[in-house]
């Protein structure tokens, strides 16, 4: 019964939604769109009755009316209208542009001037190749045989060089459809896992290969493949510690002609460059590339719909935030928590559950640099109940190892000894491979275990933790590894005695690439 009352509702819902179109299409205009429907149904249209339904709609005065087919056809011609209005004389982009010429051959076609419709095609073919947009390229060779069914122009290119540009243009979209799947797997194996293995990565390279993957970046066709195959590769040096690169393979991205790739293509350059400067210590880099990110989206760079902005928030919100206490910069660090905490009330639910555990892993640094250990242990047992999600493992077992931090600083002994054993346990179950990462969670949690059991008095423990840390980042790129500073700046500040943003600002010069 509970599933019946559940798809009738769904029902409903959605007749619902589709009675809103027109609505909040009308309340969706701005005045410069407004005044554009003015126009056009004072030149292009004689039908003016559906004008006072659009009025009352928009000054809130509408009333509801019998659904009959004469009042829909009503609604749905103005919906029409509207958007005529909108697109016939939208703004001038690339695409609109290529859209217009595409019409024209069509219509030049249609009043038998092909002569006329082949101008139009050649013009679309530039914009085409140069932005190399595949699949109005084939839209328009399409056009272009039809014109030469009418006619056969000297001068023009034969049938046989249109069909070797058509087979060029399908290996173009097969290869970059296979770059796409690949980006997608690797995405997904980062989302999983994080970090991973080199017995895991050698099993994914290879699952890749198999998918299609270019073994060189000379075997790309164009420049979007050439972009995939970037972005796939720092990815892939990204989930491995291989951060140099990583920063290698982004430089590429954000160097690149900008005219093949979309709106979200361009996004995503710029954000995973902030990732290979965080994982490098570049702080100012950092700054100066998501400062760059937010000024092109608020001019409009990759359009304005909530996921690219709450994307961006996400970005700045961990890349700052941890930027901001490496640089030990507490009045930037505490408005950034507070613009944080304003923006997740404001995002809410919209936040995928991944998205708020990394930025949980930020935030709960950032408030034990403030001293605030009430919201730093909340955003702790936010990290430690994800496990059930299954996602981000990393990020969970972040959580364990400053959940044992927290009990310390809390001189909780009795406690810190039931989550030591506890973390112990789990990091030594998932040491199958016995990686850089696992294996040092192994030897930490053992060591909090100990100090617990008063094998080992507080001084020596810190040293030893310290010892361990340096010893590890030995192995990783310019001696700095992002998840493990934030460990040092605690222990350096714990064997100093200095308040821990005090300790950062010392520690910059030698560890950060600012």
């Amino acid at each position: 019964m509970l599933l019946l009352i559940l798809a009738i509702q769904k029902k409903l819902d959605n007749k619902m939604a589709k009675k809103n179109l027109l609505e909040s299409l009308i309340h969706s205009l701005n005045p410069s769109e407004l005044k554009r429907f003015a126009l056009y149904t004072k030149t292009y249209t004689s039908n003016k009755s559906y004008l006072d339904l659009f009025k009352a709609i928009k000054n809130n005065v509408h009333k509801s009316q019998k659904y009959d087919n004469k009042y829909a056809q009503k609604k749905r011609y103005l919906y029409r209208i509207i958007l005529e209005s909108l697109i016939l004389k939208d703004k001038k982009t690339i695409k609109n542009e290529v859209l217009f010429l595409i019409k024209s051959a069509n219509y030049l076609i249609n009043k038998q001037m092909p002569d006329h419709a082949y101008q139009q095609v050649n013009k679309a073919l530039a914009l085409v190749t140069k932005h190399e947009m595949t699949g109005y390229h084939l839209e328009i060779i399409e056009i272009e045989k039809q014109i030469r069914v009418c006619m056969n122009p000297k001068g023009y290119r034969s049938d046989e060089e249109i069909l070797q540009e058509e087979v060029y243009l399908i290996e173009q979209q097969k290869q970059l459809q296979s770059l796409k799947a690949v980006y997608n797997h690797i995405l997904n194996y980062k989302k999983k896992y994080g970090y991973i293995d080199y017995k895991r990565w050698d099993e994914l390279y290879t699952e890749i290969l198999e998918m299609g993957f270019p073994n060189l970046e000379d075997d790309c066709i164009n420049n979007r493949a050439i972009y995939y195959y970037n972005y796939n590769q720092c990815l892939l040096s990204w989930i491995k510690h291989s951060h140099k690169e990583a920063y290698k393979y982004t430089t590429k991205l954000i160097q690149m002609d900008p005219a093949p790739l979309n709106n979200l293509e361009r996004l995503n350059a710029y954000l995973e460059h902030s990732s290979s400067c965080f994982c490098l210590g570049r702080t100012h880099e950092i700054i100066q590339t998501l400062n760059q990110v937010e000024d092109m989206y608020q001019k409009g760079a990759f359009g304005r719909y909530d996921s690219i902005a709450l994307k961006i928030f996400y970005y700045r919100s961990n890349y700052e935030l941890l930027s901001y206490v490496f640089m030990g910069d507490e009045k930037k660090l505490r408005y950034k928590l507070v613009e944080i905490e304003k923006g997740m009330e404001y995002w809410g639910d919209k936040i995928p559950f991944a998205m708020k555990m990394i930025v949980a892993t930020g935030l709960k640094f950032g408030y034990l640099a403030v001293g605030d250990l009430k919201k730093m242990k909340k955003q702790i047992n936010f990290l430690i109940d994800s496990k059930k999600s299954g996602l981000r493992q990393d990020a969970y077992e972040d959580g364990l190892v400053w959940n044992m931090i927290y009990y310390f600083i809390k001189d909780d002994i009795d406690f810190l000894e039931i989550q030591a054993e506890r973390a112990y346990k789990h990091f030594s179950q998932n040491d199958v491979n016995q990686s850089i990462d696992s294996h040092f969670k192994v030897k930490i949690s053992k060591l909090f275990w100990d100090y617990s059991r008063m094998r080992m008095d507080k001084k020596q423990f810190l040293n030893t933790f310290k010892e361990m840390l340096e010893e590890k980042m030995v192995f990783f790129d310019n001696n700095f590894s992002e998840i493990d500073y934030p460990f040092l700046l605690w222990v350096q500040s714990e064997i100093s005695g200095k308040p821990l943003l005090d300790t950062a600002y010392e520690m910059s010069d030698k560890y950060l690439n600012k």
